[in-house]
């Protein structure tokens, strides 16, 4: 049966959005949201990092998997997106953006960039969470930090590790854990958007979607780090599934997952919204489906 076939009974529809207010913690999922200049409003605008400005995330802290966070009072507009953040043991803190005009450098991967400091009351909190010394920063609208030209020249990110939006399928989950012994979920891979109705990885040829009254554009696949092997509810880092994943979805060194991507156009979209393929490619990575 064709794919065309198969969309008549079941078209391609969005089944969650995910947004991940600090980098590295826990996220909460949206029925309904607009995009900002930046991506989903909220979406890691905060992050902690190290005393010399390096960003700390799961790769090297597996803990900041329990924290969970959650919107309050949301508003329209970038910076004035506010959530709540959980940790076992301690009192909930609010991770709203406040006025502070202390600057200070900090590092995402080979980004290096200026950020807005100056938190202390979530320094103390985080610091006490993690049991070592950390700051909480937070990149203002007015900071520009461009996605990698190469693969998409002209649009930015606010703290990911390099764009504003990753977007993941059911289908491929499925068939990914029938190749697993040990079953993975789909939060252990961090996305914003995740669609069902297509086959697996069908969005390997995808390249631009209609969802909703946004355009999106699949610019990269998303390679994977020791991040998908930390258990979210644990904190506890393993090997799996990466290990298991060589076998079947490494290219060029890498193991992929998932696509990245950036927007052209940005309405609203909500849980349910009907996903149209506007444009496909060849396969990337150049896998076996």
């Amino acid at each position: 049966m064709s794919l065309q076939k198969v969309r008549k009974v079941n078209p391609l529809r969005l089944t969650r959005i995910r947004v991940y207010p600090l980098k590295g913690a826990g996220g909460c999922d949206l029925q309904e949201t607009g995009l900002d200049d930046f991506g989903i409003p909220g979406d890691r605008r905060w992050m902690l990092v190290s005393p010399d400005g390096h960003f700390l995330s799961q790769r090297t802290h597996p803990r900041l998997s329990l924290l969970g966070t959650a919107p309050t009072g949301r508003k329209e507009g970038s910076e004035g997106v506010r959530f709540s953040i959980a940790a076992p043991g301690l009192d909930s803190f609010d991770l709203s953006p406040t006025p502070s005009d202390v600057w200070v450098k900090v590092r995402v991967h080979e980004d290096r960039f200026s950020a807005l400091a100056g938190y202390q009351e979530g320094d103390r909190w985080f610091s006490d969470f993690l049991g070592e010394p950390c700051r909480l920063a937070f990149i203002p609208d007015e900071v520009r930090r461009p996605v990698d030209p190469e693969w998409a020249p002209g649009h930015r990110v606010s703290l990911a590790d390099g764009y504003p939006l990753h977007l993941t399928t059911e289908e491929s989950l499925r068939e990914l854990n029938q190749k697993l012994s040990l079953e993975t979920r789909m939060l252990s891979y961090r996305p914003n958007l995740v669609v069902a109705g297509g086959e697996p990885w069908e969005e390997d040829e995808w390249r631009r979607l209609r969802i909703g009254g946004s355009t999106v554009q699949l610019v990269k696949p998303c390679a994977r780090c020791a991040v998908i092997t930390v258990d979210q509810g644990t904190g506890v880092r393993g090997l799996e599934p990466l290990r298991s994943m060589k076998a079947f979805r490494e290219w060029e060194g890498k193991v992929f997952f998932g696509q990245n991507a950036v927007f052209t156009e940005a309405g609203r979209f909500r849980v349910g919204d009907h996903v149209h393929i506007l444009e496909r490619g060849s396969r990337r990575p150049p896998l076996p489906a």
